[in-house]
């Protein structure tokens, strides 16, 4: 008979796991909704087109579908996201010395920073 206190699997370290896909899928939503509207707010007026409407619409439509794979908890989407948004925000980081570079860099680094953070959290999860 198995001791009723020494489960085979530890729900703890699930629990933990599952948490750390859940802040990694929200974060990365919410962060790239709030980089989306900085962004807006910085892009010079421009025809809202069809296609610009077409494009913002993937745009979201590819958040939503990369977010529903995060909850998911897959692992291997995590960390190619994390390189991803590690390689912008060290570009990022860089883009800083020009001054040419656009201006809402310094408002949406942080984004990429705390996106990058959450994914590798959930993508190089040891528990």
């Amino acid at each position: 008979m198995e001791n009723e206190n020494s489960p085979l699997i530890d729900t703890d370290v699930l629990d933990r796991r599952a948490r750390k896909f859940m802040h990694a899928g929200y974060g990365f939503l919410g962060l790239n909704l709030v980089y989306l509207a900085i962004a807006m707010i910085f892009i010079p007026p421009f025809n809202l087109g069809l296609s610009a409407i077409l494009s913002l619409v993937a745009f979201v439509l590819l958040l939503g579908l990369l977010t529903y794979y995060l909850l998911k908890g897959k692992k291997m989407l995590a960390r190619v996201l994390a390189i991803i948004y590690g390689l912008r925000s060290l570009f990022a980081v860089y883009s800083l010395m020009d001054v040419s570079t656009f201006q809402g860099v310094p408002y949406l680094l942080p984004c990429l920073l705390l996106t990058s953070y959450l994914l590798v959290r959930a993508g190089w999860n040891h528990h």
